[in-house]
Parts: structure tokens; sequence; C-alpha cells
């Protein structure tokens, strides 16, 4: 998927929930590739959209079969995979990760997209430590404060919890030597 074309099937899904009768906002935070592109202007294409519900109210099913639906009509109007627009992302890493507020990035009818703070992008990605996510770090790192080694761990202190460092700590360690050179150097 390129930029526009994510931007293009966001609002098409806000229209379906809207003609489903949803009217309060069914908010999510935007992550993953589709972030990358729309927010860190990352050159590059993504398979899908990684979402986060940002809150599970009482409207949460009907939203949620809402969603389901507008998601399948998307699909089949452009031959996606029925994963295009994934929001079980959440339930792999909701234990794992402190979930920001995020500011509302755009309205698409009742669809509200936030997005997370570059730091928290910056955290999930040393992570997750694909060859993929440590060249969005390299772009995230341009455009946060974080610079220093010890500066990344206080930043993955605040948004990745306890448990989770120690479960992906060798995925974290790699992340953090190809970024920052290895923990036996000195920083500045």
């Amino acid at each position: 998927m390129k930029s526009q074309e994510i931007e293009q099937y966001l609002a098409e899904l806000g229209a379906a929930l809207q003609s489903q009768g949803i009217k309060k906002p069914v908010r999510m935070l935007l992550i993953g590739g589709a972030y990358m592109m729309l927010l860190a202007n990352a050159p590059r294409t993504t398979d899908d959209i990684d979402m986060f519900w940002v809150e599970e109210g009482e409207d949460f099913q009907k939203a949620h079969l809402a969603m389901r639906d507008g998601v399948q009509t998307i699909a089949s109007k452009y031959t996606l995979p029925l994963n295009w627009f994934n929001y079980l992302t959440q339930i792999l890493i909701y234990d794992k990760v402190i979930m920001p507020r995020g500011k509302l990035w755009r309205r698409y009818g009742p669809l509200y997209v936030y997005a997370p703070p570059r730091e928290y992008m910056l955290a999930l990605k040393i992570m997750a430590g694909r060859d993929k996510d440590i060249a969005d770090c390299r772009i995230l790192l341009s455009q946060t404060h974080v610079r220093t080694r010890r500066q990344a761990q206080r930043m993955l202190d605040r948004y990745i919890l306890p448990d989770a460092q120690k479960d992906e700590a060798e995925t974290i360690e790699y992340s953090l030597n190809v970024l920052f050179g290895s923990e036996n150097e000195k920083e500045p």
C-alpha cells in the first residue's frame, strides 16, 4: 500500500461505519508501517494498516462488528487481503506495552485516527527488531530527541513493560547495539 491508498481506505472505512449507523467516535491509534509512511514520511510501502483500539466502551461490540463488515467490503472492492486493516496486533502486544493517549490526527466520519508520540513508535520498533524496523528506527531517531543508548532505554522503560523487556531482551539488545553500538562502548 502507498500513502494515498491508506488514506483512501481509511476514508472509505469511515464512510462504511457511518452508513452502518455508527455515530459515536471509533478511536484507533495508528502504528506500524502506515504510521511510518503517513507521519514519519518514511519512503516505503506497507502490506497493512496496524491499529490499536484506543477505548473499549459499551458501544465497542457494535463498532467492532461494523468495522469488520467495512473492512471485508473494502477488501473485496480492492482485492486486498482480509488483514489489510490489522487491529489484531493489539491482542499480540497489549500486555507488553503502555498505551499512550495519542493526538487526533484525522477524522473519517466516526473513525478517529490518533497518532502516538514518535518515541512510542521508536520503542515498538526497537522491540520488534526486524530489518525494516531498524530502518524505521533510523528515521524516527532523526525525528526525536533520543541520541544515546541510555536515552533509548529510558524511552523503552516509559512504554514497554518490564516483563516484556525481559521476554524481548535479545531483540531489544540487538536493536540497541545496531542503533547505538554495543553496551561495552562508552557513550559521550
